[in-house]
């Protein structure tokens, strides 16, 4: 049997993939350098060290290439949340919570040139992205991100981690409070994302109240 038709198209996909994932790497380091606004197709072109046909092949227009890049971060930034398949995984609560906050924030770091732009177009905001067929796909990742944290929420009450609260007044306390160390390190390069972690859950959990020693 001849199976080299079968494998036509996906290596037709395989190479689509390949140029995309190149276009939007090299629009993260354009965009980072010279900002949204002040970059062209041509400098993306350039980085990816393609055709300026090609990147039009994949995106119609400049704004087209952020939201799929907006999307492509976002999904990498959830997986660093979310606890799904992965087996190395604490088993109690505040550790684990502990080990996705401090994912969150090296994704962050490994990326913030680009969340800092990323953050000017509305992405920690729930804020209309830079073309209005945009806004309403940044809303719903805000939601996600909502989701994401309103389920951590539900996993330390059934723990007796937490107590129980409202879910949705907990969890938008808890995004509240991991989206300000994520702005505080679009800000630091190198900061350290383990004690930044640490503080936040520290802040989630107890508040800033002084925490007196026990008494031996």
């Amino acid at each position: 049997m001849n199976l080299v038709p079968d494998r036509l198209p996906r290596r037709r996909d395989e190479a689509r993939a390949m140029f995309r994932n190149a276009i939007l790497d090299a629009a993260e380091a354009v965009f980072a350098e010279r900002g949204f606004h002040g970059a062209r197709i041509q400098d993306i072109a350039e980085r990816a060290r393609i055709a300026v046909g090609t990147v039009y092949n994949h995106f119609s227009q400049k704004d087209d290439v952020l939201s799929a890049l907006l999307e492509e971060r976002t999904e990498g930034l959830l997986a660093q949340v979310r606890a799904d398949d992965r087996e190395d995984e604490p088993a109690a609560f505040r550790p684990r919570l502990e080990a996705r906050v401090a994912r969150m924030l090296a994704y962050v770091q490994k990326h913030r040139a680009f969340f800092a732009i990323a953050n000017e177009h509305g992405l920690f905001a729930g804020a209309v992205a830079p073309s209005a067929r945009a806004s309403a796909r940044n809303l719903e990742r805000m939601e996600t991100f909502r989701a994401v944290f309103r389920a951590i929420v539900e996993e330390g009450i059934a723990s007796g981690d937490l107590e129980p609260f409202d879910a949705d007044a907990l969890s938008r306390f808890l995004g509240g409070t991991m989206r300000a160390f994520v702005l505080t390190s679009l800000a630091q390069d190198g900061a350290d994302v383990r004690a930044q972690a640490t503080m936040t859950i520290d802040l989630f959990l107890y508040g800033a109240s002084r925490r007196r020693k026990r008494a031996k």
